[in-house]
């Protein structure tokens, strides 16, 4: 017995045979379904143990594994990856069943034929087995006779008859008996049905498939402890329907019972395929490849469903963060507002009316609650999160906005200086920053990805012109991308600065004769993470910015007051491409990048582009750039200490001023040289592991913090892909985006 537990499964297929189906090879899925199904076929069957269709489930399995296979992390044993898709499919397949009208109804025949056939028993003195062996006439003739062994022959009319018809019920009797003898559940021995599914599960890959109990319980996604506790009490349970006698203490240690379940599994008969399985299965495969992927389930979420009562066996932590207090005893409320209706004796309420007064009553809770919890009198505050809808949307208001702004500055010396911007503004990301009253004029242009700055540096005779261009820049982080000037970084901060202190109240003041809802908040912006204090104040009038102030030690460091904003059709053509002077030779440097549009990728050697199928609202795509390999005077991605860049892909989204980039990329020879691509950030967020249920990376591991001002950034691999979504969205929407990835 001892080779049986040191093996890790039965023999893997090459990772390198699923990465060719993975890329879309038919034969080599086929290849991979033929090696497994002697093994997944035996494992279903015994999951199922008699209930629902091996043949469905199964089907089903494979299915959800062709679905997978661009999501396949190539770290994982392909069996593994397989036995975890199997048994999904085929707890779904026993939830199915349990629900089946027919199945209940043969459950309550079996009641009402058990009660006579024990009539019947009891009357002629008949064993179990006697009763077994009974043949039921249905020959229509006047004498109603039963045969219960050669030769022997019994008047039912002289039986005395139970409180049901005794033919009926012994003709529903030997049907159901007949049907349970010639089905599935003669094929499992007794006793197996009373073991829950995944003691099941554990049981066959450990003691019939020969993988270590380390490796099944990752498969089923259970702690290794609790899963131990679970495997042993299966393997009591085999040894005393075998009338081996159970030692104390740990199994283990005793391999004459170890071979006593392996002997039990072994001699279990598996049902053949229906001759239609494999016919069928095809023309499903087929259609699959003309179908678009379809979301898998994440297994966490999965298995926390299937046993929410077995104090045994349990998930492994989910990483998804609760419901907040006061989000739960909402539900509590709305719960208990719904079963504690009143009853009306004298007449029956409309059940419209009983709602509608449930739902009152959950209103006025719900207020209660945020009123109670506010450290404010209502005095026309609102919640940041939900000022910050409405300034994101003011703010892309328009194909173009026009802004004008003074910007305050005082330095470490205490030298305060006033400058006056115009910003313009585009839909598509583009954006000019220009200073008035001298020659300073930064541009980018989304579509080309090129920065342009011309300056003119010194006075009279001694005055030079400088220009800087930076091409081939991507969408945003974790590449390189345009350095926003002032004010246009604190600007384009405000929506998510918002969003990040989502129920902290804004209380109206006013700015002049202006009425605005101000947030005040201490963000590590200062240099190597200092605190620093921001006050942004939006206008209650048109949720624009009015003035975003920063302070340091009480002193201010910068105020920018936003005179005017202007939404326009049409800008002109040079707007975000300004022109170089004669005779000035800018310095260039170059990231790399190509913009192109999202169908030309396939045709530049990048595969089919990693897209996501949601995004918060608003959001739309505006840049597509691609980069075979990085320039050697760029460092690779987190300040150069991953590998180098191979393969990248960046998609921006655009809302206005807030952008989503969205990047993926070759992992390279060894995924786990890999550290987070982003540049840390003194003072952001705390991270947080989670692993994506859906899309194109099901199942993958992710890590997400929040810089200084309230942008979330994820990272993942899977497989030889890195991934990454990042920019002006919540943590929780970060990870929707990366789980819809298709």
């Amino acid at each position: 017995m001892s080779s049986l537990r040191t093996r890790s499964g039965p023999s893997e297929v090459p990772v390198n045979l699923v990465m060719a189906a993975r890329r879309g090879d038919p034969a080599a899925f086929a290849r991979m379904v033929e090696h497994w199904n002697p093994h997944l076929r035996p494992f279903v069957h015994h999951v199922l143990a008699g209930d629902g269709s091996v043949d469905r489930a199964l089907s089903a399995a494979y299915i959800r594994a062709y679905r997978a296979l661009p999501r396949y992390d190539a770290s994982q044993k392909p069996g593994l990856w397989l036995h975890r898709i199997a048994y999904l499919a085929a707890t779904d397949e026993l939830r199915r069943y349990t629900r089946d009208p027919l199945h209940r109804r043969n459950l309550a025949d079996q009641g009402r034929a058990e009660t006579a056939t024990d009539a019947v028993r009891d009357h002629l003195g008949l064993s179990p087995h006697d009763i077994d062996e009974l043949v039921v006439s249905t020959d229509p003739t006047p004498e109603r006779t039963v045969d219960v062994g050669p030769g022997i022959e019994i008047d039912v009319d002289s039986v005395e008859e139970p409180d049901l018809d005794t033919e009926s019920a012994l003709v529903e009797a030997r049907a159901i008996m007949a049907l349970d003898e010639d089905g599935r559940r003669a094929l499992v021995p007794p006793g197996w049905r009373r073991l829950a599914p995944d003691q099941r599960a554990l049981a066959v890959m450990v003691d019939l498939s020969g993988y270590r109990l380390e490796d099944a319980s990752a498969a089923l996604d259970a702690h290794p402890a609790e899963a131990a506790a679970r495997l042993e009490s299966a393997r009591r349970l085999l040894c005393r329907l075998q009338g081996v006698t159970v030692p104390t203490g740990p199994l283990d240690s005793h391999p004459e019972t170890l071979r006593t379940a392996h002997d039990v599994l072994t001699a279990m008969e598996v049902p053949p395929a229906d001759q239609r399985f494999w016919s069928v299965l095809g023309r499903r495969l087929l259609a699959e490849r003309e179908a678009p992927a379809a979301a898998a389930i994440d297994p966490h979420e999965r298995l926390a469903r299937l046993h929410p009562a077995e104090p045994g066996f349990k998930p492994r932590e989910s990483h998804h963060s609760p419901p907040d207090a006061a989000r739960r005893r909402i539900h509590q409320l709305a719960e208990q507002a719904e079963v504690a209706s009143p009853v009306d004796t004298g007449r029956r309420r409309p059940r419209a009316v009983i709602v509608l007064a449930g739902i009152a009553a959950v209103a006025l809770l719900v207020a209660a609650v945020m009123i109670g919890t506010s450290s404010r009198i209502p005095d026309g505050s609102r919640p940041a999160s939900e000022v910050a809808k409405e300034t994101a949307t003011a703010m892309a208001a328009g194909p173009f906005q026009k802004v004008t702004a003074n910007v305050s500055e005082t330095a470490p010396g205490g030298r305060t200086s006033t400058r006056s911007y115009e910003i313009v503004l585009g839909s598509d990301g583009s954006w000019a920053v220009s200073t008035s009253g001298t020659i300073d004029q930064t541009t980018y242009d989304a579509t080309s990805g090129l920065l342009r700055r011309v300056a003119v540096v010194g006075e009279g005779a001694r005055a030079q012109v400088y220009a800087t261009d930076s091409p081939g820049l991507a969408a945003g982080a974790p590449d390189a991308s345009p350095t926003q000037p002032t004010p246009l970084d604190d600007l384009g901060a405000v929506p998510s600065l918002l969003r990040a202190a989502d129920r902290t109240r804004m209380p109206r003041r006013t700015i002049g004769d202006t009425a605005v809802r101000t947030l005040t908040r201490s963000l590590p912006t200062g240099a190597e993470g200092a605190a620093e204090q921001w006050q942004v104040s939006i206008s209650t009038s048109t949720s624009l910015p009015v003035e975003i102030v920063r302070s340091r030690d009480g002193r201010v460091v910068r105020r920018i007051n936003i005179e005017r904003w202007q939404k326009v059709t049409a800008v002109p053509a040079t707007t975000f491409s300004q022109p170089v002077p004669d005779g000035v030779e800018p310095t260039v440097d170059d990231s790399g990048f190509a913009t192109t549009d999202l169908a030309a990728v396939p045709l530049l050697g990048r595969g089919e582009p990693v897209t996501p199928s949601w995004l918060p609202p608003g959001f739309e795509l505006s840049v597509v750039a691609v980069r075979s390999e990085a320039p050697s005077s760029r460092p690779s991605t987190s300040a150069g200490s991953n590998p180098a860049d191979i393969g990248v892909m960046s998609l921006g989204y655009q809302h206005g001023v807030q952008r989503i980039t969205v990047t993926s990329r070759a992992a390279g020879a060894d995924p786990t040289a890999w550290s987070s691509p982003f540049v840390p950030v003194a003072g952001g967020g705390r991270a947080q592991a989670r692993v994506l249920g859906d899309g194109r990376y099901n199942g993958a591991r992710v890590t997400i913090d929040v810089d200084a001002r309230g942008r979330s950034r994820l990272w993942g691999i899977s497989g030889d892909t890195v991934f990454t979504v990042a920019g002006d969205l919540t943590p929780d929407q970060a990870f929707r985006v990366a789980a819809s990835f298709r």
